[in-house]
């Protein structure tokens, strides 16, 4: 696709605008970095200490916003796609993710159609006192 660079950074401008996002007047990744790093030392019983190591990046980086426009839509509404590999948070959400998929027996789903849906197929879960459901 081709489009006007002026034209695009205004269209990254609103969407930054419309969605109350405000610049940071400092990086806040190596204190993102010190914060996971401390929750980690503190998670011993849920965390082996020989993989903690494993769960920080080494080199943390900030994502960065990505834009794509729709071209088959009006207005050509753009997604915000953010590539959270390099971010200080990516390891230790990915080791959650899968110790929850682990500890829970919950359906293996990409998508759902409705809100309806999702409605059913909680009220299908077995939750018990030791549990919460967050979203």
């Amino acid at each position: 696709m081709i489009i006007d660079r002026d034209r695009l950074k205004e269209k990254v401008n609103n969407f930054i605008k419309e969605n109350h996002i405000n610049l940071l007047n400092k990086d806040p990744t190596d204190i993102y970095q010190k914060q996971i790093y401390q929750a980690i030392q503190k998670c011993n019983i849920l965390i082996d200490k020989q993989i903690n190591k494993y769960l920080l990046n080494m080199k943390p980086m900030t994502p960065q916003l990505k834009v794509y426009l729709k071209t088959h839509k009006d207005n050509q509404p753009k997604p915000p796609v953010i590539n959270n590999i390099q971010a200080p948070s990516y390891k230790v959400a990915r080791f959650t993710n899968r110790k929850l998929r682990d500890l829970l027996n919950l359906p293996y789903v990409y998508s759902t159609e409705n809100s309806q849906e999702v409605t059913e197929e909680l009220l299908k879960l077995h939750i018990n006192e030791n549990m919460r459901l967050i979203t």
